[in-house]
Formats: structure tokens, sequence, C-alpha cells
């Protein structure tokens, strides 16, 4: 082992780091509602899962074949999970995996490289049109993927008009994060009355989606993120 090896190896490592972007684009441009599971000690109305069980949860997602990619929720006070904390598993993780973080400032993108992720969330309800665009093309910049939240039609139209050489994809939220409630038809409702432009975005679902009701958002979007209905169904929980 010299010196020259071992550049040699850590330039292996990096360009296959690099990878994970193209990785994620590729499996994420089918209407077929795939699912990404989240990984969250807590919701918003209750506690999921002690943090005793944080690595057998780790474990579990990532050995486990079936899922393709991976949504991690980042905040220390209200959902229990550490940005610091999750730091190993995303270098033992082989799937894409969304920093689903509160972003507010540029350097949470930064974090989001340094810890390896794929993809950001960056939310319109806390971030004015000029920053939210900012933090798109400064992600991308990154070689990280910005999708962009939404929980009400006024946001979606807002963003709808962003120049088409803005690079990001759309999440439909059906919580109100306002006021924390649930309208369960709030993802067909927008996608039936925006159909015409949205059938040709790559679109997520985001909350209160059951693994059992998945099939209905075929043919609408791309993926569902799921979270509370897997977290209760480990093994361990029970």
């Amino acid at each position: 082992m010299n010196l020259q090896e071992i550049i040699i190896n850590k330039k292996k490592e990096l360009n296959l780091k690099k990878s994970d972007k193209n990785q994620f684009k590729k499996i994420f441009i089918w209407k077929n509602a795939s699912i990404i599971w989240e990984l969250k000690l807590k919701s918003p109305n209750w506690l999921l899962v002690p943090q005793k069980w944080y690595w057998d949860i780790i474990n579990y997602y990532t050995k486990n074949s079936s899922i393709k990619a991976i949504s991690i929720l980042i905040d220390e006070k209200y959902f229990h999970w550490d940005i610091k904390n999750i730091m190993k598993f995303t270098w033992i993780n082989n799937k894409p995996v969304l920093f689903k973080e509160f972003i507010l400032d540029k350097k949470q993108i930064d974090w989001a490289k340094y810890y390896w992720y794929d993809a950001i969330l960056l939310i319109k309800k806390i971030l004015n049109d000029k920053d939210i665009i900012e933090f798109i093309n400064y992600a991308n910049n990154q070689n990280i993927f910005p999708i962009v939240e939404i929980d009400n039609e006024k946001d979606l139209n807002l963003i709808l008009e962003f120049d088409t050489n803005i690079d990001f994809w759309i999440a439909l939220n059906a919580r109100n994060l306002s006021t924390m409630k649930i309208n369960q038809n709030f993802h067909f409702e927008i996608y039936n009355k925006y159909k015409t432009i949205l059938k040709d975005k790559i679109l997520f679902a985001f909350s209160w989606i059951e693994s059992k009701h998945t099939k209905k958002y075929k043919n609408k979007f791309n993926w569902v993120l799921i979270g509370t209905d897997f977290m209760k169904q480990l093994t361990w929980i029970k």
C-alpha cells in the first residue's frame, strides 16, 4: 500500500457516490406509484418507536431488498432524528436517500452533500420564490436533486410558473402544514384539476398513505412516501 494506491481507491469511492444522483433520477421516472419508505421515530401526533431500536430500524431498512428508496426526516426536537446520528446510515445504505429536512439555509444543502444524500426536500410554505429558486439551483450544482413540497393549490400555481429551465420535482402533501390536518383526497383533487400539466411531471405523494392503497396512485404519481404505516408494522414494535 502507498499513497498513490490510496488516492486511486479514493477516486473510485467518490465516483461511486457521484453516480448516486443518476441512479436516483433513473428510478423515479415511471408513474408506477413506487414506495419510498420513511425513517422516523415520531410522527407529528405520536411517538412511533423508542430510540433504543434505532440501529434495528436502520438494519431492517438497509437489508430489505423490497425497499428501493428511503426518506429520512431530520429534526431532533420534534421527530427524534439527529443529522449526525444518521451519517453511518448513508454510508452502509446502497439505496437513494431523500434528505427530508426543514431547509431554511444553503448550509443545510451542504450538510446533505456532506452526508452523501441524493435529494433534498424544499418546502414551499416556508420559502419565498427567490429563496426556493436559489436553493433549487444550488442543490443541482451540488449534484443533489431538489423536490419541492406543496400543501395547497396556491403554492402549486406559484411553482408551476417557475422558468422551465429550473430543474425540480413536485411533492403533494395531503397534510396542511399550518394546521397539521389531513385531507385524504388532496392528492387526487390536485392531480385531476391539473392533470394536463402534472401528467408530464415527476410527482410524489406525501402523508397518510397506507401501503395497501398504493395501487390507486398508479398512472398518476411516480412515487408515494410511506412512514407511519410501515413503522407501525415493524415486528419489534408489536
